[in-house]
């Protein structure tokens, strides 16, 4: 049964204060710890959250701070739940958790996100309706704090991820009013963001432009200054190279680029041209990625098993869905370059924000979610122990993990387990490197090579590769020199 037909009627707001309303009749929802546990099924709605997880959310990974019965004060909030929404079927427990069946578009939340989304997509050949569909969106919340009042761990990030993202929202508004010639009407509100946040270059870039196009411009240029010796004296910085040029463009009497297009990363490693056994796969891998919200894949199994090289072809396969560009790293990077802050801050580079790597994670992290807030980029991370930080949380983003711990990943992601591959496809891998004439001469000895490597790309790429650069050799020389070693190649001793 559609969820629809168990959610008529009722509408969920968590931007503001957490409300539910039933034929626009507000509901009672009792207590704030009952309220977080409504707040952590909705977001988002429809996905099995387990018990242990709803623990964590309202007390916290440390279980030294958790009541005496968590178990059992969850299901006290659930049946509690039940009786406030009065709807039978809409709150489901199943084995380990439990899931509440209603749509996206019965929350607030997913309505503004995709509101947001869509007013970036407009932004550059329709300002205008860009401009609507953000002042609609912002105009949805209620106060100044999303699921104000609601307690808990979970409660508290979705706060933080939300408040990065509305002042993404806030900017990019204030910079359509700009280029729609509202000028005056922005030249306020962005002195007050540009006074609160004194490191925000591109708030400051939108503050000295509206003064410039107010006729202020020796105050602007005085401003552009003040920034300049504030960034170098704080933060050992020069202005980004678009406040160089918007200072440069004003000193010379022209006229400035209003709508700054931001940078496009497009980091993907080379694909693979000769993936072989993998189709389904693939096209479970593109449905999942294409299906909207925020969607995380995780690709695991063996070592040898090509998790990696399915991930980059998985995501070649899909970056037209994903048109403000990809970002890659890589298990050396991120092991040798100081985890995931460090990533981090490259991302950040990339996306035209120039943090720098000595910056706290929440920071980072804050700054991270911010630049992506309104963008659809793709994020590749191969071989990450603490994959977390590093996954975009705004809608319209994806990420594809490979070789993360499946625990590592969030409850609602769509996880693939990568094995060894047919007899058929280890035949097809063979041939296209070592060439199809000789492993068609010898079958036999084929399958024995593919047997020694255990069916696993990764060793038999190499064993075709080791075949192709010898072409005096036999399938069988390949056998014999493979047994003579004692394993398959690349596997270790």
């Amino acid at each position: 049964m559609s969820f629809e037909r168990w959610a008529v009627g009722l509408d969920f707001s968590l931007l503001g204060p957490l409300r539910a309303r039933c034929e626009g009749r507000e509901l009672d929802l009792g207590r704030p710890q009952q309220r977080a546990v409504l707040a952590a099924l909705l977001i988002p709605p429809g996905q099995l959250v387990s018990t242990d997880r709803l623990v964590e959310d309202l007390w916290g990974a440390d279980d030294t701070r958790w009541p005496k019965d968590p178990v059992g004060q969850i299901g006290t909030h659930i049946h509690r739940l039940r009786r406030a929404l009065g709807t039978p079927g809409l709150l489901v427990g199943t084995a380990g958790g439990y899931r509440l069946e209603v749509p996206r578009t019965a929350v607030d939340l997913f309505r503004y996100e995709a509101a947001v989304a869509e007013a970036i997509a407009l932004r550059h050949h329709d300002p205008l309706r860009a401009r609507e569909s953000l002042a609609r969106a912002l105009g949805s919340w209620e106060g100044q704090r999303a699921l104000d009042g609601v307690p808990g761990a979970f409660a508290e990030r979705v706060r933080e991820r939300l408040a990065a993202g509305r002042f993404a929202a806030v900017k990019a508004l204030l910079g359509l009013d700009l280029a729609l010639g509202r000028h005056a009407e922005a030249l306020d509100p962005l002195a007050g963001l540009a006074a609160s946040y004194p490191q925000d270059e591109e708030v400051h870039r939108l503050h000295l432009l509206a003064l410039h196009r107010c006729g202020r411009t020796a105050e602007a240029l005085a401003g552009y200054e003040a920034l300049r010796e504030r960034l170098d004296g704080e933060l050992g910085l020069e202005p980004a190279p678009a406040l160089v040029e918007l200072a440069e463009q004003i000193r010379r009497g022209e006229t400035p680029v209003l709508l700054r297009r931001l940078p496009r990363p497009c980091q993907l490693p080379p694909d693979i041209p000769d993936l072989v056994g993998r189709a389904a796969q693939v096209r479970e891998a593109e449905r999942a990625l294409r299906a909207g919200g925020r969607p995380v894949l995780g690709l695991s199994g063996p070592a040898g098993c090509g998790a990696s090289a399915l991930a980059v072809h998985v995501a070649h396969a899909v970056q037209d869905a994903f048109p403000d560009g990809q970002l890659y790293a890589g298990r050396q990077l991120y092991a040798g370059g100081g985890g995931s802050g460090a990533v981090l801050a490259g991302f950040l580079r990339a996306l035209g924000d120039r943090a720098d790597s000595s910056a706290g994670l929440d920071e980072l992290s804050a700054r991270y979610r911010a630049a992506l807030a309104g963008r659809r980029v793709l994020v590749l991370l191969d071989g990450m122990a603490e994959p977390g930080p590093l996954l975009p949380a705004a809608p319209g983003c994806a990420a594809v993990v490979a070789g993360a711990e499946p625990g590592a990943l969030p409850g609602d992601a769509v996880r693939l387990a990568v094995g060894p591959l047919e007899p058929h496809d280890a035949y097809e891998l063979l041939a296209r490197i070592a060439g199809a004439e000789r492993v068609r001469r010898e079958p036999e000895a084929v399958a024995e090579v593919a047997a020694l490597c255990g069916h696993l790309p990764v060793l038999l790429r190499t064993a075709a590769e080791r075949l192709a650069s010898r072409p005096r050799w036999t399938v069988a020389d390949l056998v014999s020199w493979l047994a003579l070693r004692g394993d398959a190649p690349g596997r270790p001793q």
